[in-house]
């Protein structure tokens, strides 16, 4: 009896992993630009770049329409940084974080151009 009750727990246990460790997270990207009205925006689509998230592997894409110089890309959540790129963006070039590892919770991305803050949008990750 005591063989049977041990597997059973023991099966009701191990169902339970599958879900906790394999969580899939929930990404929202939320747009902050009435902070900042000099940010360029058309609906969705900003003049020099767009943001997706793919929700099954928890990456965030940031795909350039035009060129930008003098752009910095900071991600940053409880006064850590993330992720910092300072780069020259090209036409089609895309510049991926991968959210998968990061703990639930908000997160800020912020868009500078020429030292000036054009947008800054805020990272939603939940279970």
């Amino acid at each position: 009896m005591k063989i049977i009750i041990i597997a059973l727990i023991s099966c009701m246990v191990l169902s339970f992993i599958p879900t906790t460790l394999y969580a899939k997270k929930k990404i929202y990207v939320q747009s902050n630009t009435s902070s900042y009205p000099s940010g360029p925006r058309r609906g969705t689509v900003w003049e020099f770049f767009t943001i997706d998230v793919d929700q099954d592997s928890c990456e965030l894409f940031i795909t350039f329409t035009d060129e930008v110089s003098d752009l910095v890309l900071t991600l940053t959540g409880n006064g850590v940084t993330y992720e910092e790129d300072e780069l020259d963006a090209v036409s089609g070039q895309t510049v991926i974080y991968c959210l998968e590892n990061y703990d639930i919770g908000d997160y800020e991305l912020t868009v500078e151009v020429d030292g000036s803050i054009v947008d800054l949008f805020t990272i939603t990750i939940e279970e």
